[in-house]
Parts: C-alpha cells; sequence; structure tokens
C-alpha cells in the first residue's frame, strides 16, 4: 500500500518541526470515554493517587537536561522545545499551578540557547475558577473534544473555549470524530461552532480499535475525512485503494492511512513542493525512523521513560523504555556518551502500525533517511 519510501515533515517559514516532551502529569480524569482504555497502561485511571509535587518537579528537571543534549545536536532553526502536559486530565493536578511556574523557572539556565513553549493537551471541561488560575502560565491549550461527555460538560467546555479565545491564547480544538450517527453529528456541530468563532479545529479519526469498541467509519465518512484531507493537501489525496471492510461493512480507515496527529502537513520522497494532509498507508515495521529527536515522553505515575509515548520505541530498537526516572542521572550520562563516541543508533521500528510519531523523519532505507536527516541536525553522530 506504501508507495513511498522517505516520509518527512513538511517544513514552511510557519511549520518547524519541534522537540516534544510529552509529560503524562497523573492519570486521573473526569471522563471515561469508550475509545479511551482505563487501566495503567490506558488514557486515564482514577485509582492511582496523584504523583507527588516533589517527584513532579524533579522530571522537570530531567526532561530539560535531556532534551539540551538533543538541542545541542540541532541547528539554531530547530532548537524550538515543547512541554506537552497531559492526563489523565493534567489540569486536576492539585499543584499544577506549581508546576507551570517552576517550568519556568527551570527554563531560565536555558533560554539563549532553545525556545520553550508550555502547552497542554486537556478536555477543558473544569471549572472557571482552576482556569483563571493557570490560563496565564499556558502559552498553547490543544483542546480535546469528546462526543461521549455529557450535555453540560459540552456546555462548559464552549463557555471555557470562548474566554480562552477572549484572552488571545493559542487553542486548538481536536475533534475526536465518533463514527455513531449521534455522535458524528455532534462533532460536526463542534466543528461548525469552532468555525464560527474563528476557533483553529482539526478532526481526528479513532483508530479502529482502541479499546473493547472497533471504530469504523460509513462510506460517507470516509469520503467526508478524503475532502477534508484534501483540502488541507498541495496535491490531491488519493484513497485509491479500497479501505479495509468489517464484517457491518464498516471502514478501517486507520489501516488505510493517518493524518499527523497535531495536524502537521507532510512530504514524501524529499517532495516539499506537494505536502499531504493525509498519507496513505500506516504499517512502517521496519523503516529506520528518527523519533527520538523529536519526542520524549514521561509516564510520571510508574517513572517510565519512552523516546514516544505511543510507538515506545528504544535505542535499542525495542518496544520499551529507555529507562525510569529513578536512573534519570544515568540515562543522561549514557547518552552524552553516545554523541561524543559518535555511536548514537537509528531506531528500526518494530511496529506494525504507527499510532502517533507519524512526522517523525522515517524511511525504508537507512542510508537515505540519513541523507535526508543531514539538514536537522548540526552534527554527525551515528553510529559509523
Amino acid at each position: 500500500m506504501i508507495d513511498f519510501d522517505l516520509l518527512e515533515p513538511a517544513i514552511t517559514p510557519s511549520s518547524k518541526p519541534s522537540f516534544l516532551l510529552d509529560w503524562e502529569l497523573t492519570m486521573k480524569c473526569n471522563l471515561d470515554c469508550s475509545y479511551c482504555r482505563s487501566g495503567l497502561y490506558g488514557g486515564h485511571y482514577n485509582i492511582m493517587p496523584h504523583p507527588s509535587l516533589e517527584t513532579a518537579l524533579a522530571t522537570i528537571d530531567f526532561m530539560f537536561e535531556y532534551v539540551n543534549v538533543y538541542m545541542e545536536l540541532k541547528p539554531k532553526w530547530l532548537r524550538n522545545v515543547t512541554l506537552n502536559i497531559y492526563g489523565g486530565e493534567s489540569m486536576y493536578y492539585p499543584n499544577i499551578d506549581k508546576i507551570l511556574e517552576e517550568a519556568r523557572l527551570r527554563h531560565e539556565k536555558y533560554k539563549d540557547f532553545w525556545n520553550l513553549d508550555i502547552t497542554t493537551t486537556t478536555n477543558l471541561i473544569l471549572s472557571h475558577k482552576i482556569l483563571e488560575k493557570i490560563y496565564n502560565d499556558i502559552d498553547e491549550f490543544t483542546i480535546s473534544y469528546h462526543t461521549e461527555s455529557t450535555e453540560n460538560q459540552r456546555n462548559q467546555l464552549r463557555e471555557n473555549l470562548l474566554f480562552l479565545k477572549n484572552k488571545n491564547k493559542r487553542i486548538k480544538v481536536i475533534v475526536l470524530m465518533h463514527p455513531n450517527t449521534d455522535n458524528w453529528d455532534d462533532c460536526l456541530s463542534m466543528i461548525n461552532f469552532c468555525n464560527t468563532n474563528n476557533i483553529k479545529n482539526l478532526p481526528r479519526q479513532l483508530d479502529h480499535e482502541l479499546s473493547d469498541v472497533k471504530f469504523n467509519y460509513s462510506d460517507s465518512q470516509v469520503e467526508w475525512f478524503k475532502n477534508f484531507y484534501n483540502s488541507r493537501s498541495h496535491g490531491e489525496v488519493k484513497f485509491d485503494k479500497p479501505v479495509k471492510k468489517d464484517e457491518a461493512d464498516n471502514n478501517d480507515l486507520s489501516d488505510y492511512g493517518r493524518s499527523c496527529c497535531g495536524g502537521r502537513q507532510l512530504c514524501t520522497n524529499g517532495n516539499f513542493k506537494e505536502r499531504k494532509g493525509f498519507v496513505v498507508g500506516n504499517n512502517f515495521k521496519d523503516w529506520h525512523c528518527t523519533v527520538n529527536w523529536f519526542f520524549l515522553s514521561i509516564k510520571q505515575v510508574t517513572g517510565e521513560i519512552f523516546t514516544n509515548r505511543d510507538c515506545k520505541m528504544n535505542l535499542n530498537s525495542e518496544i520499551g523504555p529507555i529507562g525510569k526516572l529513578e536512573d534519570s542521572a544515568k540515562i543522561i550520562e549514557d547518552l552524552k556518551t553516545l554523541v561524543v563516541n559518535k555511536r548514537l543508533p537509528v531506531i528500526k521500528c518494530a511496529n506494525s502500525t504507527c499510532f502517533c510519531g507519524l512526522c517523525a523523519p522515517k524511511s525504508s532505507n537507512k542510508e537515505k533517511l540519513l541523507s535526508a536527516f543531514e539538514k536537522y541536525t548540526a552534527k554527525n553522530v551515528f553510529q559509523e
């Protein structure tokens, strides 16, 4: 199905890849959506207590020291870091205001070398009192819209969105497109609300099987996605191969292909003139990938450290953590040693499906990837 051998983010003056520090601060959440697994390795787990403030603040220090190693390897135009605080629902962490304050303070020692944006992924279903307390310290809000929430919760979200817009905050609403008819119509209504109020929004497909429920799309819904992705692409997105059907004749769109989770346009085979909002093909097993150059994921409740929260590929080309927070000093020391000795490996993907990290440059040919990657690094530190 894949008809290209090199995939990269589209680079434009207004769109440059940053390094994403994905920090799952807590697993407590105020929603229980059917497409979000509950449990220690699901999207929420309310029986887990909030991590202590002391351990959370130590994590900030580790993340900044770790990302600084990669910033030293990048050209000036790529020295941008995004700290995304999420959960569960991160805004319910009892000391979230202190976390935001300390993140700013602890970035001070690096501020002349790399830029920091603090963002949060939130359902924005929270009291106005909490929102007033924290909104000023967050550069951008990524709001996930969940149609399975109650009417009161959806109204609260809309009110909070308008509040943030009036405060001139950067906001982006990710509308999780639920294929059930009533939910789908509600999602379309939310998109209309955002467009009417000039709020940036991005529909996102639900992957085929995220929990015990399968999420497939009808032919008309697939056509809707196709039209949307075509509108965001420079060059037509061709859905010219059959989309896999299930026993109810619904479409498994995630098996067919996907868009970047953050809405970034993509380029194939080095063609930056043709930018795509969707790529056909979603299986990059055995491809060579630079996901570690653009992502770090921290699961605070377990102390596990991953390159990417979804693919979980480590530097040994295995699925698993790169270490634990209790060993953070050694992790940084080992990384620096690899860099000094020019022994930094290129990850070979072991996953059959790319759920996230799609925008990290990757290729089925290692030499082709390394050639394309020269623009992303100021130093050659790969294994010789």
